[in-house]
């Protein structure tokens, strides 16, 4: 059925679609068959209609499914596999078990006991290992992001044998992007084309975090239905999320044929727990795999994630020490300013690159101070006025789209989208604000084919059915900035606080009747981190200095703890920012009960940290790290996340500079975190 029809009626047919039971499909694809076992009576409550063709092998009794009923397991199943299943601690976890012709995959979910076999597909002992030490090395030799994705799907085609293998990208509504691709003649280019949510709806997503892998040798084989063999205890349909045999949903399997796939496998790529994008892979004609080659490439992709997300991380770092030198120079030039708002005038340029913004205003009380492109001062006064009834408890405010997020404040035909708004909660108790702009960038986006709007009827009810054409479609999307990343978010905030230290500095140089007060709350502000009330990194950084010297002059012992948060931006993206920032601050409180009262404890940026242990040596210090490792994983945190940390340890070894010493604890870090998070490594 194809209509006309409105977004309301799309909406319902995408949320049907996220409803589709694929987990259960009570048939499974014809390349392998099943057995499923009830775990209290030991019996065989289903098996698949073809299970005769495999279990024959290891029980020539077999012939037909019917003698499954009378068979006992333990003559059909690898000993290892059965004890495997008994004892597996943890339900989904497979246990992979091979024999010389066949290989089993089982899981226990529930009641049940899962077993997938497949005929053993042959391959030289250290085919694979050799595959993946060769994928290994040339990925570890990427630099770059763009080097990297092409360097994977290069690896991916060469080791699966498939005819594309493409990298997709999510953005944040789970439209998706092609942004790598190698692919042989026989298919059509798909490299940055867009595909929109339906394609892969929610619960497809959601299964990759259960089973990364997902294939299809044969998009034209007839599933091979699960057979009732004796009653369960329980009848419902049985979850078959974990394995790779489940039989697809037939939309999805015209969805291929029309895109003129015959074989696909598809592996999902994460960043920490969430999805990030897929790395799928098209062939035409049938291709079935075997389990050691999926092994091997989703051993190939999680380690390409692994790679990806250390390269973003440095890229980061990087991007941090320019900011550090751009609060440094603000500092710096501050002396022979008259005002807050001269200070703004001198920097707005190099903040308008390091910010990748196009204007910049800053209110402080009725005084509006602005350089590039901005809006006029009455539209700046409305935004103002809405961000403090909508924004105000923020430590920061933005959008990429402000026309959605804040209708009626701009003016028609503003070319404004992206704002960035930081308060200043001045002491002085005035109205400050420091805004960054950007114009909104139109978008020509190519879509593998017009997402057409068309509805078909299945056993679950109407829903959006698959394209027919993959022909590029384009449209424009306009009213949109470039977002906001988080590295810059947290970096705008750093520079306006510093802005606002300086800005109180001078309004208290005029109030000489405050100046006593006025002193002491600039020296907190200039020590302190203002969320979790410990050392900043200027005051750090003073102490490791004296530290240095104090070690040259005197030989003492001194000894460094750096450490960052595991995982954290995934509790950012899934929890927001305000929880992030509670649980920095419920972390610094465990850690300060653990240090000693000679031990300094700051905040060396973001959700890094740095501990300066005088008069410790190296294991004393371990100690010192598995002490603050501990404290911070048994945090109670209620009804937030559990948090862990990795700890870079470094000793003091006659070191001229102090950033020599902090070089070799973040690479130290760094091994802890590629060694698997959650502990403490020395220089």
């Amino acid at each position: 059925m194809s209509a006309d029809l409105g977004s309301d009626d799309i909406s319902k047919l995408i949320a049907a679609c996220d409803q589709e039971p694929i987990h259960i499909p009570n048939a499974i694809q014809p390349f392998g068959a099943m057995l499923i076992v009830e775990k209290d009576t030991q019996q065989i409550v289903y098996a698949s209609a073809n299970s005769a063709e495999y279990f024959s092998v290891a029980d020539n009794t077999i012939h037909e499914l019917s003698d499954i009923k009378q068979a006992n397991i333990n003559s059909l199943l690898p000993e290892h596999l059965i004890s495997g299943l008994a004892s597996a601690i943890r339900e989904n976890e497979p246990i992979w078990v091979e024999t010389d012709r066949l290989s089993f995959l089982g899981w226990r979910h529930e009641n049940y006991y899962i077993i997938e076999v497949e005929r053993y597909h042959v391959q030289t002992s250290n085919w694979f290992e050799i595959q993946f030490q060769r994928a290994f090395q040339k990925l570890r030799n990427c630099k770059t992001h763009n080097d990297l994705i092409n360097t994977l799907t290069r690896l991916i085609q060469e080791i699966s044998g498939y005819d594309r293998v493409m990298i997709y990208q999510f953005d944040p509504e789970w439209n998706g992007r092609v942004i790598a691709e190698s692919v042989r003649q026989l298919f059509t280019s798909m490299l940055n084309h867009h595909f929109p949510a339906s394609d892969i709806p929610a619960q497809a997503r959601a299964m990759y975090s259960i089973n990364p892998i997902r294939i299809i040798p044969d998009v034209n084989a007839e599933p091979q239905p699960l057979h009732m063999i004796h009653k369960p205890q329980n009848t419902e349909a049985v979850n078959l999320s974990s394995g790779v045999l489940r039989a697809v949903s037939p939309l999805h399997m015209q969805y291929l044929r029309n895109f003129g796939v015959s074989a696909s496998t598809s592996i999902g790529i994460f960043n920490e727990d969430e999805l990030w994008g897929i790395v799928a892979c098209h062939h035409t004609k049938p291709r079935a795999i075997g389990r050691r080659i999926r092994r091997l490439l989703v051993r190939t992709v999680e380690f390409a994630a692994e790679r990806l997300w250390l390269i973003h991380s440095r890229n980061v770092e990087r991007y941090m020490v320019t900011v550090q030198a751009a609060r440094e120079q603000l500092s710096t030039t501050a002396d022979d300013k008259h005002s807050s708002h001269e200070i703004v005038i001198e920097h707005a340029a190099d903040w308008c690159k390091l910010f990748r913004c196009d204007g910049i205003g800053y209110l402080r009380g009725e005084e509006l101070t602005t350089y590039g492109e901005t809006p006029d001062q009455t539209t700046i006064n409305k935004l103002v006025e809405w961000l403090e009834e909508n924004g105000k408890k923020s430590l920061f405010w933005h959008s990429h789209m402000l026309k959605e997020d804040a209708p009626g404040l701009l003016p028609d035909g503003s070319r404004f989208a992206g704002l960035l708004a930081i308060p200043l909660k001045s002491d002085a108790d005035l109205f400050s604000y420091l805004l960054l702009f950007r114009v909104a960038q139109n978008e020509v986006r190519t879509w593998a084919g017009k997402p057409e709007k068309l509805s078909v009827e299945t056993s679950t009810g109407t829903m959006l059915g698959p394209r027919k054409s993959f022909e590029a479609w384009q449209d424009e999307v306009s009213g949109k900035s470039q977002p906001w990343r988080t590295a810059q978010l947290y970096a705008a905030r750093d520079i306006a606080r510093d802005l606002l230290i300086v800005a109180d500095s001078m309004q208290l140089n005029l109030l000489n009747d405050q100046l006593a007060d006025a002193n002491e709350n600039l020296e907190k502000l200039a020590s302190f981190d203002d969320l979790t009330g410990i050392f900043n990194r200027r005051r750090m950084e003073d102490r490791l200095e004296s530290e240095v010297k104090e070690a040259q002059r005197y030989k003492k012992q001194f000894g460094i703890l750096l450490f960052d948060l595991d995982k954290f931006k995934s509790v950012n993206d899934t929890y927001g920012h305000n929880i992030g920032d509670q649980i920095l601050q419920n972390t610094c409180a465990a850690v300060s009960e653990t240090l000693r009262d000679t031990d300094k404890f700051g905040r060396w940026g973001g959700e890094e940290f740095l501990i300066i242990a005088p008069q410790t040596g190296m294991p004393e210090l371990m100690q010192l790290g598995e002490r603050v490792r501990a404290a911070v994983e048994k945090m109670q945190h209620k009804d937030l996340p559990a948090v862990t940390i990795s700890i870079g340890v470094a000793e003091f070894q006659n070191d001229t500079r102090w950033d020599h010493m902090i070089d070799r604890a973040d690479k130290a870090m760094y091994r802890a975190k590629e060694n698997g998070r959650n502990q403490v490594c020395s220089q």
